[in-house]
This record gives structure tokens, C-alpha cells and sequence, in this order.
């Protein structure tokens, strides 16, 4: 009785601990170019720390976009919707050789609704002008993620 109550404690075990190993690794996305500009870029999203599971950082790193200009992250659907991606803020402005970069965290789970992440120019400067917003860099978060 002690020695089957022992093989599924253990069994309990490797299964919980299987299930896990995958949880904690690291994953890019390419960004590519819509504009025609040449520009490119890469989302990092990493687990943010081993006391919560399911809560990743993203990371957006952008090369050769417009110089000292604001852009903004969104995740996206094929469905033409968009969410900001960021709590508190979701832009970011270019330096002067058209390199950026965006950090923020978000839960595995939201992850999963969406199959894009796009980088979006704002012409005007102003990032809460959303009507005005045009296309620069798209990533594909179903297929396009790699270790």
C-alpha cells in the first residue's frame, strides 16, 4: 500500500514537473518591416520571475525606422482589433539613427488571445492619436516565435 501511495506521489511529480519545463523559456519574434523602409526589429518575451508563472516581460527592440520619431505596440488579430501592449503606456520614440526600444509585462493568457504584435508610427507625435496611426513593423506571436 506504501509503495503505491509512493509510485503516485512520484508520478505526481514528474508529471507537475514535466509540464513546467516549457514555461520558462525564453522566445523571439522577428519584427518585420510594412512599410518598405527596410527597417527591423525583435520582441524578447521571457517568464519575468519564478514566483509568478505565467507573467512574461516583452521586450521590443526596433532598428531603422524613422529617426527621433513615437511609435506604439499592440498585439492584433487577423479580425483588423488591436489592444495596447502596456499597462501604463504602450510608445516609445526613436533616437536619432531610428533605434527604440519598449519593456513591459504581460500574462502568458493575454498572450494567447492575439496572433500579431505591431509597431505603429505616429506622424503627428502625439501617441494618444490612434486615428492617425500608420503601419511600420509586424510580428507573428502564433508562428513566428522561435527559442
Amino acid at each position: 500500500m506504501k509503495l503505491n501511495r509512493l509510485i503516485l506521489v512520484l508520478a505526481s511529480f514528474v508529471f507537475l514537473t514535466a509540464s513546467s519545463w516549457g514555461d520558462g523559456a525564453r522566445r523571439f519574434l522577428d519584427l518585420k518591416d510594412l512599410s518598405g523602409g527596410g527597417a527591423s526589429g525583435e520582441v524578447s518575451i521571457e517568464p519575468f520571475q519564478s514566483r509568478m508563472p505565467r507573467l512574461r516581460t516583452v521586450g521590443v527592440t526596433v532598428y531603422g525606422l524613422k529617426p527621433g520619431s513615437v511609435y506604439s505596440v499592440w498585439y492584433a488579430n487577423d479580425k483588423g482589433q488591436r489592444s495596447p501592449a502596456g499597462v501604463d503606456t504602450n510608445h516609445f520614440s526613436t533616437d536619432a539613427g531610428g533605434k527604440g526600444r519598449y519593456v513591459t509585462s504581460v500574462y502568458e493568457d493575454d498572450l494567447d488571445d492575439w496572433q500579431y504584435m505591431d509597431v505603429m508610427l505616429h506622424p503627428d507625435g502625439n501617441p494618444k492619436n490612434t486615428g492617425g496611426m500608420t503601419p511600420a513593423l509586424r510580428g507573428d506571436l502564433v508562428y513566428g516565435t522561435h527559442s
